[in-house]
């Protein structure tokens, strides 16, 4: 697979034979322990063409067999779109052809409009600042909100109706043990709690204004369940945000830790597209730099899909 002009595609790591041959040794049974059951391509990303899906500059086709849901259940295709943030996971024809077996509706947040600006373009919800190019519904609205996560910041893609009454917050879980968060919302009573950091995570209940923090009544782990079977590539959409651990950055919201052997500094604070194998951590060696302008976005990932 190529991403078009030189111009917009990158090796990352720090020399050409790494970044096609990222360095071995990693503890890879413990990684995909922690990872999850993954399957098949795995692609996270914003939905930009309905029919052949085209989300993270991948092309997918739905059959009889491909399982749509959100965190709420099943959905038929035709509530799938454009700018719905899904993860999708595809099993590959002997044509390259992406054929979803698991789709599923991500949202990073669903809750109550608490704050707004003039111009509905930057909200809060369930504690978490918002920031849309198009004008948000009223204050007390209670909204379904698509998009990516940028450090502590949601970048919305698309605000729908709120499905249910609960509250909902996905994401890397982080900070202490007994004390985890997602972005920047405390969890409570939490099965999160218990878990490693880095994780993803769901958690739905309902958020407290008073106090800042989201009583869940139910958290899902992992984005990917195995059902396009073993893991082989991934291809994601988002922004960089600082880690501990080498290669010291992961992307926002993801839940899954790059190659150690990774060059990732120059791609801070710019919306990417990653791509590559997945191998325990995910071994990227190519990346798109992601205009800021949404048609051009489209047009762009539209173009890389083929």
């Amino acid at each position: 697979m190529t991403s078009g002009s030189p111009n917009r595609r990158a090796f990352l790591a720090t020399g050409a034979s790494a970044a096609l041959f990222p360095a071995a040794g990693w503890g890879q049974s413990r990684d995909r322990d922690v990872e999850g059951g993954l399957g098949g391509t795995g692609i996270v990303g914003i939905l930009t063409e309905t029919g052949s899906l085209v989300l993270a500059g991948r092309r997918v086709e739905l059959d009889e067999r491909t399982r749509i849901t959100s965190p709420f259940g099943r959905l038929s295709p035709d509530r799938l779109m454009i700018g719905d943030s899904l993860t999708v996971e595809a099993a590959s024809r002997r044509d390259g052809t992406l054929i979803a077996r698991r789709i599923a509706l991500t949202w990073p947040l669903v809750g109550r409009i608490a704050a707004r600006d003039v111009g509905g373009q930057r909200l809060v919800i369930n504690g978490v600042t918002i920031r849309s190019r198009s004008a948000a519904p009223e204050l007390g609205t209670r909204v379904a909100v698509s998009g990516l996560w940028r450090g502590n910041e949601v970048i919305a893609s698309r605000l729908a109706p709120a499905p249910t009454s609960a509250d909902l917050i996905s994401g890397t879980v982080a900070g202490r043990t007994g004390r985890r968060t997602i972005g920047p919302v405390p969890l409570r009573r939490s099965a999160a709690n218990l878990t490693s950091g880095g994780r993803f995570a769901t958690a739905t209940g309902r958020f407290d204004p008073a106090t800042g923090e989201l009583t869940t009544g139910n958290t899902e782990f992992d984005r990917f369940t195995g059902a396009a079977g073993p893991l082989k590539r991934l291809a994601i959409e988002g922004w960089l945000e600082p880690a501990r651990e080498a290669p010291g950055f992961r992307i926002s919201g993801l839940g899954h830790s790059f190659a150690r052997n990774l060059d990732l500094a120059r791609f801070q604070d710019q919306r990417m597209l990653f791509l590559g194998p997945y191998t325990g951590r995910f071994a990227a060696d190519q990346v798109v730099r992601l205009p800021d302008d949404v048609s051009a976005r489209r047009r762009l990932l539209r173009q890389i899909s083929g």
